[in-house]
């Protein structure tokens, strides 16, 4: 399932990651007003404003 970044201030929860997979996808989201967040294989996207 693919998500794009909106406007909206609710974050895109991805669970079942790995610390790996988490890494991979911080390299592969690195974007000006983005932040990423990673706790127990969740990994939370949001738009900083």
């Amino acid at each position: 399932m693919a998500q794009t970044l909106t406007q909206s201030n609710a974050p895109i929860l991805i669970d079942g990651l790995t610390w790996r997979e988490f890494r991979a996808a911080e390299q592969l989201i690195d974007r000006p007003g983005v932040r990423l967040s990673f706790l127990d294989g969740i990994l939370e996207i949001r738009r900083m404003h």
